[in-house]
């Protein structure tokens, strides 16, 4: 697929990134886990932006199955639920101590349901699905077997935040931020170019790629509004707040980055149907893939294809990152030594990689670790952690390893047994838990 300009494009973009995080280099826990809260806008939106679209893949995959649905799915239900989180939540994360979700829950209920909702977190933390298109770029560009990609594509990824944790991080950021648009817009333009102009293309699409809502359903796209609540609980989000210099900027840059999710899923979404339109037969993982081999001439494919690994690459390091924190911080002991704390997160960033990297192997479907794992963890999480945020988080105190383990337990059971939507089980399951316990200690309160 990559001629040898190509290849020379894609090396000279990992350079880039590497020198970038290299700037990042940290000392500290604070600059390793935090980035020493020191995010101005444009870092901010960049690394938000960058690590958010790790399943660009997933994105080619679901636009081949379901059309222009992608938005409803793909699209506005995380716009919502971002800007939601920017006018109710920025300000008190950013206002709190803790640095992370489980920490918040040690606060709010103490170690029992920090350290639960952390094992809880690892399941979607795991960067497993990014894993899994790493190592699908990686063998379908360079013809190599799918584990050897995983295992390629993790270590590349990897190995530049090992130095600076969130610090590099976000310095990579900013140049994956360039590459990832500046590719995914070269297919689009490219794709104009070759075949017409969005009307002509329109016209070819089947009724299917254009229906709404399309095979998946009303139920299917409810599901996904349900998913994108998982933006409350997610780690990346939450200690990208953190991060910022104020909760101004996160709430603005909040913004911002909605805005931006936009542009890149407009484009990724006329490459989809430039697909459906003119290359059908496509393998739907590999779709972006294929059609950029078939359209981009020389460098333009190598600069697509190091877009490509931007995004993926952004997003599996910063739920590495999230994982070993977790690990590290809320699940084992506390080290008192920080420069021996700092060695522990180092090497739970590879501890992670390797069962993310299993998990990848063992179920190939990027789609479906996406849903299932969000699934689970948004049932048993979303209510504790915003009712943490609360005076009404002592009620729930005493009952929180039930009110996280549940949930967990109902959701799995219905993904298990195919009985029911598992997000709307668990959840359902959370919110009914908590609306009793509420109760009653109002009623013991006031009786």
């Amino acid at each position: 697929m990559l001629s040898a300009s190509d290849i020379a494009v894609v090396i000279g973009s990992l350079i880039a990134v590497y020198i970038a995080a290299r700037k990042g280099t940290s000392a500290d826990t604070s600059g390793f886990l935090v980035a020493g809260r020191t995010l101005t806008l444009p870092f901010f939106v960049a690394t938000l932006v960058a690590t958010w679209y790790g399943a660009v893949l997933g994105s080619g995959e679901f636009i081949m199955r379901y059309g222009i649905a992608f938005v409803l799915c793909f699209g506005l239900p995380y716009y919502v639920v971002a800007l939601a989180y920017a006018s109710f939540l920025s300000k008190r994360v950013h206002a709190s101590s803790a640095v992370s979700i489980p920490e918040q829950f040690g606060m709010a209920y103490g170690p029992r349901g920090r350290l639960i909702v952390a094992i809880i977190l690892l399941v979607i933390t795991t960067p497993a699905s990014y894993q899994l298109m790493m190592g699908i770029l990686l063998s379908t560009v360079f013809n190599m077997p799918l584990l050897l990609g995983i295992a390629l594509g993790t270590g590349i990824s990897i190995a530049y935040v090992v130095g600076g944790g969130l610090r590099s991080d976000v310095y990579a950021n900013a140049v994956q931020f360039i590459l990832m648009y500046a590719g995914m817009a070269a297919l689009v333009v490219f794709a104009m170019l070759t075949f017409g102009s969005p009307a002509d293309m329109w016209k070819l699409l089947p009724d299917s790629a254009t229906a709404i809502p399309g095979s998946i359903g009303w139920t299917g796209i409810l599901g996904w509004f349900v998913i994108a609540l998982q933006t409350f609980i997610d780690p990346n989000f939450y200690v990208r707040t953190v991060a910022a210099t104020s909760s101004r900027i996160a709430s603005r840059g909040l913004a911002v980055s909605v805005a931006c999710w936009i542009v890149f899923d407009a484009l990724q979404l006329l490459a989809g149907l430039y697909i459906i339109a003119y290359a059908p037969l496509t393998e739907p993982t590999t779709s972006y893939l294929a059609f950029a081999a078939g359209i981009l001439p020389t460098m333009y494919r190598g600069l697509f294809v190091a877009s490509l690994l931007a995004a993926v690459m952004s997003t599996l390091d910063g739920y590495a990152l999230s994982s070993a924190t977790m690990l590290v911080r809320d699940i084992l002991p506390q080290h008192s030594q920080e420069i021996l704390q700092l060695r522990r997160y180092r090497a739970a960033l590879f501890v992670i990689s390797g069962i993310g990297a299993a998990i990848a192997y063992l179920v190939p479907s990027i789609i479906d670790i996406i849903f299932y794992s969000a699934s689970i963890a948004v049932s048993a999480v979303l209510v504790p952690l915003i009712l943490s945020f609360s005076h009404q988080a002592s009620a729930l105190k005493r009952t929180i390893a039930l009110q996280l383990i549940i949930p967990t337990v109902t959701s799995t059971l219905s993904l298990i047994t195919h009985v029911g939507e598992p997000i709307f089980v668990g959840l359902l399951t959370s919110v009914g838990m908590a609306s009793i316990t509420l109760l009653h200690s109002r009623y013991a309160t006031t009786g």
